[in-house]
């Protein structure tokens, strides 16, 4: 089949087609994986562990087969998962999540259960599903570990600002300055109609209303992308056509929307 000559619904559905599929799939392999590991058949295969299985016989990368089994194991405990991967209700990334999350909660099969209503949502990011879960099973919030690496100037005068800002932890003077630093932009002069490109106070005020998500609509279903990663703030009536840099005139676009209405602009003969 030479997908050039489909027309794009039948591309969109045939794809959707093989998504199906791939989630019926995903299901048996899981199944397939809690058998054999109810078995311990890589034990007799010479292997200490499904994992070193998963890897060295069935080829799967170590981070996709550590996904697998944990989604596994989360539908060993809670069978309710299973056919709801199957349907496309819940995507490996959220289900290996839930194990992970369930495990350290200690949870029990009802609030495995209820949890799994919580990030059945097909759009969910794991960011939102993790939040999610950890706020249902009442964990504290996860901790993020940055490493900085800087020159021994620049530690003693890390040294000195901390102790202005009479915080000796880094986590706490670090807040502390994003904290006045957010203070100072608020402050700023407003927006000027004329100027090219968006300033802080301006971009913050579309993003908000944004909810932070690309505000591109598609004419064809109605569909609102769903991107929020690296926004951009566009003219909705161009800047060299005498469109302002307002809030008025202004959308938040994701770099991807932002280029097709570029190109369809200058498909139009505009540019």
């Amino acid at each position: 089949m030479n997908l050039k000559n489909l027309k794009n619904e039948v591309l969109v559905q045939n794809t959707k087609n093989l998504i199906k599929e791939e989630n019926r799939i995903l299901s048996k392999v899981l199944e397939h994986l809690l058998e054999i590991e109810a078995r311990k058949l890589y034990l007799e295969l010479g292997y200490g562990s499904i994992f070193l299985f998963a890897v060295k016989v069935l080829g799967y990368s170590e981070a996709s087969a550590q996904r697998r089994i944990e989604a596994m194991r989360f539908i060993k405990k809670t069978p309710e998962a299973q056919p709801m991967v199957e349907r496309g209700q819940l995507n490996l990334s959220n289900l290996s999540l839930l194990e992970r999350v369930s495990k350290e909660a200690q949870a029990t099969h009802e609030q495995n259960v209820a949890a799994l209503n919580l990030i059945q949502e097909e759009t969910i990011s794991a960011a939102e599903a993790e939040t999610k879960l950890r706020g249902y099973f009442k964990l504290e919030s996860k901790k993020r570990v940055v490493k900085i690496e800087m020159d021994e100037d620049t530690y003693q005068l890390w040294v000195k600002t901390k102790a202005k800002l009479g915080e000796p932890k880094d986590a706490s003077a670090i807040k502390k300055l994003c904290e006045s630093q957010e203070r100072k932009e608020q402050t700023k002069v407003r927006q000027s109609p004329t100027a090219r490109t968006a300033g802080v106070v301006l971009r913050r005020e579309l993003l908000k209303e944004a909810e932070h998500r690309c505000q591109y609509v598609s004419q064809i279903n109605g569909k609102r992308c769903d991107n929020q990663h690296f926004l951009q703030c566009d003219h909705i009536v161009p800047h060299f056509l005498g469109g302002g840099t307002t809030r008025q005139n202004m959308r938040v676009l994701c770099p991807q929307h932002n280029r097709m209405v570029y190109y369809n602009l200058k498909g139009q003969g505009v540019l």
